[in-house]
């Protein structure tokens, strides 16, 4: 079974959780407090909200991103509905058996790019068939998106990219290697609150309905990469919308483009900070310093200094640095890369 961590995601935070966890009990020993609430305010892959609900303290975990493959991942991991082992192992079997050569939707657009012909021809039946059983209720809500899950990281292990889908690699000549493989969903006495928002309006939200959060961890994007036009393939295929693809990438008409990948991420950082010191009594806040890069589409929104500037405008700030080999697509060279972490206790 496939863990949450079994997938290829850039930024993804699987290797700096220990350090994380460390800097923040620098500041605050949270093992001596009980009934405390963690925010993922951009939950990416979603192991940071993972680690902490094995922390017994933490007993409300709220996790958000605005991608939509993101929030059905969130689903088939997260939400703590029953469902029935035997039927998914059933289904996950009748998929991998499936052997058919008409055409669809997603082997017109990926086959021979992305996937194989025969793998993006057997992806796109699963995907029908995953949405028919659940127009005919043959499946509940959390076995819908255990079924999809799957299906995103079971083609995400096959795929025919560098880690992401802003490309994928030409030239190659493509197996067939498709096995579909069911997720191991995670168990947690945590109660469980998931979120499909920006982030921005979200914590508006939060401070509209007086709520208070103990941590919240703050994972944005830095610089101009768009998560939904790198993960559109996912994108497409959770809504399962057949949209009209443009480019060689293949990609759909561009939504969900966030703010904090434009020139004015300093200020919507700032607005974040602003409406989190308002209910929450910790910041958290990770940073990489691609900022001295070559690429321009890698090129930090805000400065670590910047960063440092707006934090200490709310509390005490502490910043730990962690040596870190980062993601690069070939063109950045990372010496001396590092991460950052903030942790900002708001007065």
């Amino acid at each position: 079974m496939l863990n949450l961590s079994s997938r290829r995601y850039t930024g993804a935070k699987s290797k700096l959780l220990d350090s994380i966890d460390f800097a923040l009990k620098q500041d605050f020993d949270y093992t001596k407090h009980n009934e405390l609430s963690f925010f993922d305010v951009f939950g990416g892959t979603g192991v940071v909200s993972e680690f902490f609900t094995k922390k017994r303290n933490f007993t409300n975990i709220i996790i958000n991103d605005f991608l939509h493959s993101n929030y059905a991942i969130y689903q088939g991991f997260f939400n703590q509905e029953s469902f029935s082992k035997d039927r998914l192992e059933n289904l996950a079997y009748e998929f991998n058996a499936i052997d058919c050569e008409e055409q669809n939707y997603y082997s017109l657009n990926f086959g021979e790019k992305f996937f194989s012909l025969k793998d993006s021809i057997k992806i796109g039946t699963i995907r029908e068939n995953i949405e028919n059983l659940q127009k005919t209720k043959a499946i509940t809500t959390k076995e819908y998106y255990i079924l999809l899950s799957s299906l995103l990281y079971s083609l995400d292990r096959v795929a025919n990219t560098c880690g992401h889908y802003d490309a994928y690699r030409k030239n190659v000549i493509l197996k067939d290697k498709f096995v579909f493989k069911l997720i191991n969903p995670i168990f947690t006495e945590s109660k469980i609150e998931i979120f499909r928002e920006d982030s921005n309006i979200l914590v508006k939200d939060f401070i509209e309905q007086k709520r208070s959060i103990d941590v919240a961890f703050i994972d944005p994007p830095y610089n101009s990469r768009q998560y939904s036009r790198f993960y559109h393939l996912l994108e497409t295929i959770t809504l399962n919308d057949k949209p009209k693809l443009h480019g060689i990438a293949l990609k759909r008409e561009p939504e969900n483009m966030s703010e904090y990948c434009k020139v004015g991420a300093e200020s919507v950082f700032t607005e974040l900070c602003k409406d989190l010191s308002k209910i929450a009594k910790f910041l958290v806040v990770t940073y990489n310093n691609t900022y001295t890069s070559k690429s321009n589409s890698s090129e930090n929104k805000i400065s670590l200094e910047t960063l440092r500037k707006i934090l200490e405008s709310f509390g005490k700030t502490t910043l730990h640095k962690i040596p870190y080999k980062a993601f690069s697509a070939g063109k950045t060279d990372f010496k001396n890369h590092a991460e950052y972490i903030f942790v900002c206790k708001i007065d």
